[in-house]
């Protein structure tokens, strides 16, 4: 039926009212953790018309042909410098996805934009965050005297920004070198967010031989899937993603340009690509991924080799590119390398060997992923560790196999793809002889983050496969068949995670998944894969979407009372020792307080030993580690394991000289430990947190 204007802008009205309805009620859903008398406090009549707003458009642009037509034909045409434009204002107003807010312990007026921040993400706003923003008063250096009052390396573990040619593998710190800490905070978060969409859009090109509709539902599956959401930040995740992705895009723009001016800068981008990867150092992630990679490259190799034309000026490219490349990494293994040897010597993570122990449950985790967000009061489980992406298992393996085996589709990916995930598959659940997982490195893969690669395949494969799925039955049967499989894997989820399920979550999955594996068996030509497109877009905007609040600036970190005090302490005395107790241990570091126990990214053994003569508790204080100080004056110091990155330390007050310490930020009254050696004056107190001064008897 033909729609006239006035049609279409009543449909598109009606529509919106209903989204952005729904948007605010998830959006509220996420912010009260589904708090009923807060939800209905909570309604904002600002939101819901900004949600009205932007839905109207994007269902007035969807309703028209033409006009859907030409927009997305624009945004195609310009995709890079509509990202550009929205890096930099996202920056210019210091937006970010930041949780730093959990760190408003002095109460700054201050709320997130929308969603809320994540205590759980403690890694990305205590240590990466924190960390990130020491580096101003460090004025960027390869070492930092502030984290743990020893010389630190701030580049090779938790990679910082530095003022150094080594940061050419890590772009995205680039900001934080020209920019203020909020400016810095937001380039880092939206330009990773902007790049790794872009990236993932242009590797869908790629393996979907062009189809625009699958690559950009293939962007939203990586971009916005829980797993890159819940560890947006950290461990080097988005980077890994990015460099892999675009390594193998260049060796596919290298190999189809006879351009050398075009040869030279792919060169040149690939080794960013090497290094950035190589220099991630997370081996749980760094290898399975590397494995997807190299095989998706000697894909691209062996496609284009027939039309693959070079000479010797190919050689002079590849010698200058490889010379400058070993002379960064040996700049930075000449920095770096002994932190490298200490680490592969901590008891954890450095001497943790993996092999088999995967759980059955892991490939249903998508299932309940789109409640993640929501924070229910019910949750049994660490959502970070259970995230992985939604790739609609086993629906891409059938579909695999149907264009494998029942169109007989001879596809060298897609083969090789489906071969990879049996074989991690394999590693995932067989325990293998020593010598094999040396081979292959599978002793370095925490069984953990294998499975979340095993998902990363499978949503390749299911992207390779729709682009060349015909159609495969009956369209009443298909929708029969997806019932009955979503209630089959519904029900697979609510067997795993037995207490999380209430009713209506059971019921809104089953209709959920239902309609996502109809879409995806239907998605044989252009309107079943545009219902595909649109499912997966509103799937990872309800799991992904709202994981990460939408935060603005750093007051809540730098404009407090305290926060001064400590600024104006540090100005005074750089060079003095401090520790912190309650407080945020690390939240010291940002103002260029050398905190001997801020985040141990790495051990300091010479500084524990002084209190360990006989090395009894090495085992405790020889790892990463976060440090809490517990200070006593009637027994000797001691150490005590809490977790595997969280060790206590009971500190005798006479040990105090032993660490050099001049300040102590504390929440307790210290001057009941004042002794013949040692005395606590008390220097700041704002009623909540204090700060001594500490002083020795000669």
């Amino acid at each position: 039926m033909h729609l006239n204007k006035n049609q279409r802008l009543l449909i598109s009205f009606i529509t919106a009212v209903f989204a952005a309805f729904f948007a605010e009620v998830y959006v509220l859903a996420v912010e009260t953790s589904l708090n009923f008398d807060i939800f209905i406090q909570a309604f904002s009549f600002k939101k819901f018309i900004l949600f009205l707003i932007i839905s109207f458009i994007l269902f007035r642009i969807l309703y028209d042909d033409e006009l859907r037509v030409k927009v997305f034909d624009f945004i195609y045409k310009y995709r890079y410098c509509i990202s550009l434009v929205v890096i930099a204002v996202c920056v210019i107003f210091q937006i970010h996805g930041s949780s730093i807010n959990e760190l408003n312990i002095f109460n700054v007026n201050h709320n997130p934009l929308l969603g809320i921040s994540r205590s759980i993400r403690s890694d990305e706003y205590v240590v990466n965050t924190l960390l990130a923003f020491s580096q101003y008063p460090n004025n960027f250096g390869y070492f930092s005297n502030i984290i743990r009052a020893v010389p630190t390396d701030m580049f090779i573990v938790y990679g910082q920004a530095i003022m150094d040619i080594a940061v050419i593998f890590r772009p995205f710190n680039i900001g934080y070198l020209f920019l203020s800490p909020a400016m810095g905070l937001s380039f880092f978060w939206v330009s990773r967010f902007v790049v790794l969409a872009l990236i993932s859009f242009e590797a869908g090109m790629l393996i979907t031989n062009k189809n625009k509709t699958l690559s950009l539902a293939y962007a939203f599956l990586i971009t916005l899937s829980p797993l890159v959401q819940w560890w947006f930040a950290i461990n080097g995740l988005v980077e890994q993603l990015i460099f892999g992705q675009l390594g193998v895009l260049l060796i596919h723009f290298y190999m189809n340009t006879q351009d050398y001016l075009k040869r030279t800068i792919y060169a040149f981008l690939m080794m960013i690509c090497v290094g950035g990867f190589l220099i991630v150092f997370y081996p749980s992630w760094q290898i399975p991924f590397a494995y997807v990679f190299v095989m998706m490259a000697l894909w691209i190799f062996l496609k284009n080799r027939g039309n693959f034309v070079y000479d010797k000026k190919d050689l002079v490219i590849a010698l200058a590119v490889l010379i400058i490349f070993s002379l960064i990494m040996i700049h930075i293994l000449d920095n770096s390398m002994e932190t490298i040897r200490i680490i592969f010597n901590t008891a954890y993570p450095g001497s943790e060997v993996f092999n088999a122990g995967g759980d059955l449950g892991y490939f249903v985790n998508y299932i309940p992923s789109l409640f993640y967000p929501m924070q229910l009061v019910n949750l049994p489980i660490n959502v970070v560790e259970h995230s992985v992406f939604i790739d609609f298992f086993p629906v891409s393996l059938i579909i695999a196999f149907i264009v494998l085996f029942k169109q007989k589709t001879k596809d060298k990916l897609l083969i090789g793809l489906v071969a990879l995930y049996a074989l991690f598959v394999v590693f995932y659940f067989i325990p293998l002889p020593d010598s094999i997982i040396s081979i292959t490195f599978r002793n370095h893969m925490k069984t953990s983050r294998l499975f979340t690669v095993i998902s990363f395949i499978s949503v390749l494969i299911l992207i390779r496969s729709l682009a060349s799925l015909k159609k495969i039955g009956n369209s009443k049967l298909i929708v029969v068949l997806s019932i009955i499989l979503s209630v089959a894997m519904v029900y697979l989820s609510k067997f795993y995670f037995v207490d999380y399920y209430v009713t209506w979550m059971l019921l809104a999955l089953v209709i959920i998944y239902s309609i996502a594996f109809a879409s995806i068996f239907m998605a044989h030509n252009d309107r079943g894969k545009r219902v595909f497109l649109i499912s997966v877009i509103l799937m990872s905007l309800v799991a992904g979407g709202l994981v990460n609040p939408i935060d603005y600036g750093t007051d809540v970190l730098y404009e407090n009372d305290f926060a001064h005090e400590v600024e104006s302490i540090v100005s005074q005395n750089p060079d003095a020792n401090w520790i912190a107790q309650s407080v945020s241990i690390d939240y010291l570091t940002i103002f260029g307080a050398r905190t001997v126990n801020s985040v141990n990214v790495y051990p300091d053994l010479d500084k524990w030993q002084q209190f360990d003569i006989n090395n009894e508790s090495q085992d405790i204080y020889n790892r990463y580690s976060h440090i809490t100080v517990n200070l006593i004056n009637d027994s000797d110091t001691s150490f005590n394991l809490v977790s595997p990155d969280v060790f206590n330390v009971d500190l005798n007050v006479n040990d105090l000289s032993k660490l050099n310490i001049t300040y102590i930020a504390s929440n307790y009254d210290l001057e009941v430990f004042n002794n013949e050696n040692v005395t606590f004056n008390k220097i700041y107190d704002d009623g909540i947190s204090k700060i001594y001064e500490v002083s020795y008897s000669k």
